[in-house]
């Protein structure tokens, strides 16, 4: 689909129980006008449940048209097919529990502000994942995840959000019989495989913000599998979930990860498979891969397409380092309310602080070309911090966990930084680059420091 196709309409479907009162009477006027504003017509119908929103779909659009859909991942589960089928384009509004397709385009959690950065974006045609013919865009689960589904207290979601679907995981690790399965991959022999999960992802992000892959995308042809094994016992499994939250369990020892586009699970008994939050299916189980087949406005964040009011060198460069840079503050603000350890707490407290100033700074001598193109989630941060205070509990290594995260991500930015020349810059963006680059290599060097401390 180009952009020529575009009809100029945007129906916009809101989830009527998850938009604040004021919306509902004001007819969402804050979101309405980010579409008028950017020239579209604009028809706001606000639905009780994913079944009106297809219906609107199928009798109120035309090839063409935009529909921005407000809801949560199993919202955008439910019209990943209508959307395709009716050759609409989508725009996904987060208005859920955990928002892991919003976080995948790298979508700000603010609805308005995901309102902005996607019409102002590009068309992508993002890849959905079949199981047994039904759709998902983020990932598909057998085992804990799908058992746990089953037990989450509607009133405690209500109140707790993510943090309901930990305490059913919980339950599900320590009640639930490990399952017995025949998993063949294509091109791969089968094996016989005794686990408590197997979750396979198309999507970066799942559950609320794991990531089973750091370099995982919503567009890159592939799907991603990774298992827990039975043997695993419960401080194994938050190391595991340590791992997912800190970005890959491909060096894990204790999963199980392969890559294809092709998966037969098979198994004695028909238990359930989760998709984006809902039981869509159960056992035996046939995985598939569609590409290119979704039509979505995706931020330029997501697309790499910067596109800049003036002529500057290295766009999307600039973008990303501005991006992880903050991306990187706000961890270290959330750790340092966390960390036990005194040198990491003082750490994370001064040093976030003059990121913050040099980020304050670059963003300013950034702003007449349009850059930075959207900002990180603070909220899946403060989600992240939850974790962090849960994991805790049971691991007594978590400051070393923790460090390394720091150390990882900032490891990747000085990558980045390295490949992106200063010479050729105006003068406040080159001095800010350079005072970055400054203030990250010796983050490092402390950060090294306390990992050596913490292995003695």
């Amino acid at each position: 689909m180009e952009n020529s196709d575009l009809t100029g309409k945007v129906l916009m479907l809101l989830t009527r129980h998850k938009v604040i009162e004021r919306w509902r009477r004001d007819g969402a006027q804050p979101l309405r006008s980010v579409f008028e504003d950017a020239g579209y017509q604009t028809e706001l119908v606000f639905c009780d449940n994913p079944d009106a929103m297809i219906e609107q779909v199928k009798t109120n659009t035309r090839p063409g048209d935009i529909v921005a859909v407000g809801g949560g991942d199993g919202t955008i589960n439910a019209m990943i097919d209508p959307i395709r089928d009716s050759g609409t384009v989508l725009i996904a509004l987060p208005l859920g529990t955990a928002n892991d397709f919003a976080r995948s385009l790298k979508l700000p959690d603010d609805p308005v502000q995901a309102a902005q950065a996607a019409i102002n974006g590009q068309l992508s045609m993002l890849d959905i994942g079949r199981v047994n013919g039904k759709s998902f865009v983020n990932a598909a689960s057998i085992g804990v995840p799908a058992d746990a589904r089953k037990r989450i207290n509607p009133d405690l979601k209500r109140w707790t959000g993510a943090i309901s679907y930990a305490v059913a995981n919980w339950q599900s690790w320590h009640e639930m019989t490990p399952l017995e399965l025949d998993v063949t991959c294509a091109g791969h022999d089968t094996q016989h495989l005794k686990l408590r999960q197997l979750t396979v992802t198309n999507g970066q992000y799942f559950g609320g913000g794991l990531r089973p892959r750091e370099n995982k995308r919503l567009d890159d042809g592939k799907l991603h599998v990774f298992a827990i094994r039975a043997d695993v016992d419960t401080l194994s499994g938050m190391d595991i979930g340590a791992a997912l939250l800190f970005g890959s369990v491909d060096e894990s020892e204790l999963a199980l990860t392969m890559e294809c586009d092709d998966i037969h699970i098979d198994c004695g008994e028909p238990h359930p498979i989760l998709a984006d939050g809902e039981i869509i299916s159960k056992l035996p189980a046939k995985f598939t891969l569609e590409r290119a087949v979704l039509p979505v406005f995706a931020p330029n964040a997501f697309t790499g397409g910067v596109v800049t009011d003036g002529d500057i060198a290295d766009g999307d460069a600039l973008n990303d380092i501005t991006i992880d840079a903050e991306d990187l503050a706000i961890r270290m603000e959330a750790i340092c309310t966390i960390a036990s350890n005194g040198h990491l707490k003082a750490i994370c407290h001064d040093e976030s602080r003059k990121l913050r100033n040099i980020i304050r700074q670059l963003e300013l001598a950034l702003r007449p070309y349009g850059l930075p193109l959207s900002s990180p989630d603070p909220d899946l941060h403060s989600l992240e911090t939850l974790r962090d205070k849960a994991l805790s509990w049971v691991l007594n290594d978590l400051d070393d966990r923790m460090a390394t995260g720091l150390l990882n991500q900032i490891g990747q930015l000085l990558t980045t930084l390295e490949a992106c020349p200063v010479d050729n810059k105006p003068d406040q963006i080159k001095t800010s680059l350079l005072a970055l680059k400054s203030t990250l290599t010796e983050l490092e060097g402390q950060l090294g420091t306390i990992r050596s401390s913490e292995t003695a």
